[in-house]
């Protein structure tokens, strides 16, 4: 398929304008692949690699309705490569080893000393709970794994997210999680916790729970200042609770991670959000100061967008709430708990926009009303928190899925690559120039 016939697909609601200041970048194609969920792109390590053989593609797929069947997860290596030959891109099949894969996270060499990612899994349907941290080393092919960490676990139990840290301050970066199992009977389990590095590639890290009844599936650690202080910080979508929450200790200092004693936990939002799934904390309207934007579902108020900009000190002052997009709803399930939307990111459509001193783009995914979207800042004063929502895909199906945005073919322009679940699609977008 050629370039210009690519450019008038009927599942496209976008008007393009010529020239860098348009808002939706162009479409290249779509490529089948069964059930695609969630996407990533990471850079490896190595310096004497070429540009465009720096960045690998990973996806996940899961079929939520064979219950006991293990799913697929698959890598492309330099996509910046094929931008011409999009449609005919054929991921390779890395394991059939995990139940329901979610989110594929970075595993610096610095954890074990070689490169590589762990993939977590488990969700909500029987037979798709078990889920696993499984590492992989990705500096040879086939991938070398798995090999689970979370193999000591004593229920089922579903993970979404991993963050690298060295919590017991051995000098090695331990692996920090939230996990939940909805039991037939009695309260769910709802758990933050970190696994301790052994500082080898072995199965069955140590588990130490952090704190129960809160973190469950998306968080960020991050540091905030109060009274001119430094805290680390890790502030969590909490998405049975329904609340947005943040835990810190009151020194400012990362012993809550290790010592629960330590720990103090302050609800930001335990009325509006709803199901939030993820969340960012970044300087989104560029004012200098940390904003902390989440994507949630509420029954009762229908699903939006937030951002709440850190107060000045955010142990004690009102963090407020403004809604940047709204009118987000999902399709009907059957059998499923339908939300939208999913995740919001923050983004430049390159190196230039990036330059310009612009507010940044925020890409949001539709999750289960099946579409994507992209909103633009509709001004640049720091306090207008007002934005226009581009639909960017209408994949006419239920679900679409995660995405991944980065500059494949270092060009400096980015690339999108956003997934469509239940059309078993995935699309890929430039911000590149028309030819």
């Amino acid at each position: 398929m050629t370039r210009l016939a690519v450019f008038l697909p009927l599942v496209l609601a976008a008007t393009f304008v010529a020239g860098q200041d348009r808002v939706l970048p162009r479409l290249l194609d779509k490529f089948p692949i069964s059930h695609p969920a969630f996407v990533q792109i990471f850079e490896t390590e190595q310096t004497d690699v070429d540009p465009l053989d720096k960045l690998t593609l990973y996806i996940s797929n899961f079929d939520a309705l064979a219950l006991f069947q293990n799913d697929d997860i698959y890598y492309k290596r330099s996509p910046g490569r094929q931008l011409n030959d999009v449609a005919n891109w054929a991921p390779t099949l890395i394991d059939q080893e995990n139940l329901w894969p979610n989110d594929v996270n970075l595993m610096p060499s610095s954890v074990l000393g070689r490169e590589g990612i762990i993939w977590t899994s488990g969700f909500i349907p029987p037979g798709k709970q078990n889920g696993k941290l499984n590492i992989y080393f990705t500096d040879v092919e086939p991938f070398e794994g798995p090999i689970n960490i979370a193999s000591a676990d004593t229920e089922a139990l579903s993970y979404h997210r991993v963050i690298w840290y060295d919590v017991d301050h051995d000098g090695l970066l331990d692996a920090i999680t939230a996990r939940f199992h909805l039991r037939n009977v009695g309260a769910p389990i709802l758990e933050l916790l970190w696994l301790k590095n052994p500082g080898t590639a072995s199965a069955g890290w140590a588990e130490k729970i952090i704190f129960e009844d809160g973190p469950d599936v998306h968080f960020r650690l991050a540091t905030l200042q109060a009274n001119g202080a430094d805290f680390l910080v890790l502030i969590s979508a909490n998405f049975f609770t329904e609340r947005l929450a943040i835990y810190y200790a009151a020194d400012g200092s990362d012993s809550f991670l290790s010592d629960p004693s330590t720990l103090i936990e302050r609800v930001i939002d335990g009325v509006n959000i709803g199901q939030g799934f993820d969340l960012e904390v970044g300087d989104v309207n560029l004012d200098g100061r940390l904003d902390v934007t989440i994507c949630g579902y509420n029954h009762s108020f229908g699903g939006n967008v937030h951002v709440f900009p850190v107060p000045d000190d955010f142990r004690t002052d009102e963090w407020q709430r403004i809604t940047i997009a709204e009118g987000f709803v999902p399709n009907n399930i059957i059998g499923g708990q339908s939300m939208s939307p999913g995740a919001p990111h923050a983004f430049y459509k390159g190196v230039q926009h990036q330059q310009s001193g612009d507010k940044p783009y925020i890409f949001v995914s539709g999750d289960d009303d099946g579409k994507h979207y992209i909103l633009e800042p509709n001004s640049q004063d720091p306090n207008d928190w007002s934005y226009t929502k581009h639909l960017l895909i209408d994949t006419g199906a239920t679900t679409t899925g995660k995405y991944a945005i980065a500059d494949l073919d270092n060009d400096g322009y980015n690339e999108i690559v956003a997934a469509a679940f239940t059309a078993q699609e995935v699309y890929v977008f430039t911000y590149a120039e028309f030819p």
